[in-house]
């Protein structure tokens, strides 16, 4: 096992002794603890290719993040010509003269035994309570940094400053606790980075006065360990500013260290450093961004104590169960597992994964669709006023909430909550549109029913569908806190289903920081929605066609969406539970049909919600034995339903009595993209202001189209 870039060449020369003899005696792995560079340094040293072929004489070369891998991988492709390839359980592996040397990524944490150990010492506690006392009535910032330039430190005392001047409040309520670092090594770099840091420190007091910091030099690699667990029990929050870091053990041992504290501190790290892919719960900042490092660090000191403990709670596990007997007990598996199946010839050759690729975007495309126009406010509006039978079906994210923009930095704002809940304008149209008794008003969402029922379950007569429609809550009577669940019966063994799924998607999850499996009712997904996005995104391709595979035997389809592999039931989708309200509203009051039905969703999943309103609409007085019924209802909860609502048993009659009656049809996507929807608008705020503009009657003002009047659909 060789470590880090000082012996690059040795697993070369491992080898060519090897090859002397004429035989492989052994089986080498390479793991680089700093940041891999880009592939253009390479091309500017005189050895880059032999460095890399050095490197390549592994059969295992080891990242800590993917960022590093990548860039390994690149140089690779871009100086020697070599590509790469997914292999089974979620590793890479490059070909080099006929072998395939894997490249895996794996963290390794804390020894949380020895830090439990440490945070009892009497010193610990003991010089905690003396910083704290130090410091009485200011939060504490932490930091403990190399005098390196790469360290960033001169970046952070500046951003410290330009907090204080711009925001004076802080001054009497803040400290930064900042212990600099003098190995030796560099003493050129470090000469130059001490002399700018005293500089910055010494200018900050004399402005600001010696209480807004507390600043000290430690000469030596490190710092003393039960003083800087003294100091990450007293901090508030630690901030990290690094312009280029490897693998920094101090946040993570900061994040231990919070264990059991009231409120836990917050990690500040930056997007430049080895750490911020480990830590799901940090804030992340760019040094060379003050103003958006500066709003970070007034959103960390004025975090409210449940996203403190919920961010605390995404890393706390990683970092208590990582500790280095773990990571080399992975390493090493991956070496022997994957040696042994290149021994077997279990690899896939490229023609075979190719073909196996072609199922994974089938079910990523869309239809070509025709083009649609901007939806009007003033048509629906009418015929809302003109009808008397009406259903209004509603998608949740994207739709009434609005959806995070994702983009390459996907994990940043990923929610500690479980579920945003609407704004209050639209929660209050809602109240409003389904306390009308011509109105069945439903959400329909591909979360599970708990976070359902949590953001949105408490609004009086509103329908739920979770899980993508696979189970159900008929509309809460007024006055009532319990709701009542019920399911399609889809004909699956999910319990089979989820036995084999779930062995694969922990294989993927432990090998792919910031994953994990969420389960609701009949579905399983691997979210990948924290990960690095464009690893996440090559692990999900992988997973898909590792679950078809071994789910061929069962009537299950493969879904990728919003960051998440999702195993569903075949004939599970959003449209069955639409249909399945249109049906049973119709049926209602001796079949008195539906004259208004509104449908409105964000994305790929909500497409079958508009075709099934189609769908309802064109069978319509048709005789029942001509349409496909809808699944079975199973009730998953105690509880009793409204006599006006048979959601328990569909009646086989589809003739109404308002056959030369209007059917307004408004079909609307969110978003103007392809779609099998009608209409379009723009994003939730659209969607906001039409619900509060159908629940109050006013003709606020509403975003035109480049039409007139509005494309609407008319059935007779």
């Amino acid at each position: 096992w060789v470590h880090d870039y000082h012996l690059s060449l040795l697993p070369r020369m491992m080898s060519e002794e090897e090859a002397k003899i004429g035989s492989r005696l052994t089986k080498k792995i390479f793991y680089l603890h700093i940041p891999f560079p880009v592939s253009m340094i390479f091309k500017e040293i005189e050895f880059g290719a032999t460095v890399l072929e050095g490197i390549l004489h592994a059969d295992i070369v080891g990242f800590h993040g993917f960022t590093d891998a990548r860039h390994f991988l690149s140089s690779a492709k871009r100086i020697l010509g070599l590509s790469h390839d997914s292999l089974e359980g979620g590793l890479l592996g490059v070909k080099y003269k006929g072998r395939t040397v894997v490249v895996t990524m794996s963290s390794v944490s804390v020894e949380p035994e020895m830090v439990d150990a440490v945070m009892d010492f009497p010193t610990t506690i003991s010089g905690a309570e003396e910083l704290k006392s130090k410091h009485s009535g200011r939060a504490i910032i932490a930091g403990v940094d190399v005098a390196q330039y790469l360290s960033g430190v001169s970046l952070k005392l500046a951003t410290y400053g330009r907090l204080l001047q711009d925001s004076p409040s802080w001054r009497d309520k803040l400290v930064l606790v900042q212990r600099c670092l003098i190995p030796g090594a560099r003493r050129l770099d470090e000469a130059r980075t001490i002399r700018e840091i005293r500089g910055i420190v010494s200018q900050i007091k004399s402005k600001y006065g010696d209480g807004v910091i507390d600043y000290e030099e430690v000469y030596g690699s490190s710092m003393p360990i039960d003083q800087r667990v003294a100091l990450w029990r007293a901090a508030d929050c630690l901030f990290s500013a690094d312009v280029r870091g490897g693998l920094n053990m101090m946040p993570l041992e900061f994040v231990f260290a919070q264990k059991g504290k009231d409120s836990p501190g917050i990690v500040i790290a930056s997007e430049f450093s080895g750490v911020f892919s480990i830590l799901n719960g940090a804030l992340r900042i760019s040094p060379y961004d003050m103003k958006l490092t500066l709003a970070t660090v007034d959103r960390a000191l004025t975090m409210s104590k449940q996203e403190r403990e919920g961010r605390h709670l995404r890393d706390i596990d990683f970092v208590s169960s990582s500790g280095s007997d773990k990571w080399i007990q992975g390493v090493l598996r991956d070496l022997f597992d994957q040696t042994e199946s290149l021994d077997d010839g279990e690899i896939d050759s490229e023609e075979n994964r190719s073909s196996e690729g072609k199922s994974v975007g089938a079910f990523l495309a869309t239809a070509q669709e025709e083009q649609f126009t901007r939806l009007r406010s003033k048509s629906v509006i009418s015929a809302y006023k003109s009808t008397s039978k009406r259903v209004i079906v509603l998608d949740f994210n994207g739709t009434i909430v609005l959806k995070q923009a994702v983009d390459s930095y996907l994990k940043r704002d990923s929610a500690g909550s479980t579920m945003d809940a609407p704004p209050t304008d639209v929660i209050n149209s809602l109240r409003v549109l389904c306390a009308d008794p011509k109105n069945t008003v439903f959400v329909v969402s591909g979360d599970n029913k708990e976070n359902v029922e949590q953001a949105i379950g408490h609004i009086p007569g509103l329908g739920l569908a979770a899980s993508n429609g696979s189970c159900f809550s008929p509309p809460l009577r007024e006055g009532s806190s319990y709701r009542t669940w019920l399911a399609l019966d889809l004909g699956v063994d999910w319990a089979s289903v989820e036995g084999v799924a779930l062995k694969i998607m922990a294989k993927f999850t432990a090998r792919t920081n910031g994953s994990f499996i969420k389960r609701a009712h009949s579905s399983i997904g691997w979210s990948y929605y924290s990960c690095d996005p464009e690893f996440g995104s090559l692990q999900a391709k992988y997973l898909v066609i590792e679950l078809e595979r071994e789910l061929a035997a069962f009537d299950v389809r493969f879904v990728n969406l919003k960051g998440i592999v999702e195993v569903i039931p075949r004939k599970l989708n959003k449209g069955i539970i639409v249909k399945k309200i249109l049906r049973d509203v119709a049926a209602r009051n001796n079949n008195a049909g539906v004259d208004f039905v509104l449908c409105m969703g964000d994305d790929i999943s909500d497409e079958k919600m508009f075709t099934s309103v189609f769908s309802f609409v064109s069978e319509m007085n048709e005789d029942y034995s001509n349409v496909v019924p809808s699944p079975p209802v199973i009730q998953l909860s105690q509880g009793t339903l409204l006599a006006s609502q048979p959601f328990l048993l569909e009646k086989p009659v589809l003739r109404c009595n308002n056959q030369n009656e209007q059917i307004y049809a408004f079909t609307v996507s969110v978003g103007k993209k392809e779609s099998h929807a009608s209409q379009y608008v723009d994003d939730a705020r659209d969607v906001a202001d039409l619900l509060v503009k159908l629940s109050s009657g006013k003709r606020a003002s509403f975003r035109r189209g480049t039409e007139d009047e509005m494309h609407l659909m008319q059935f007779s």
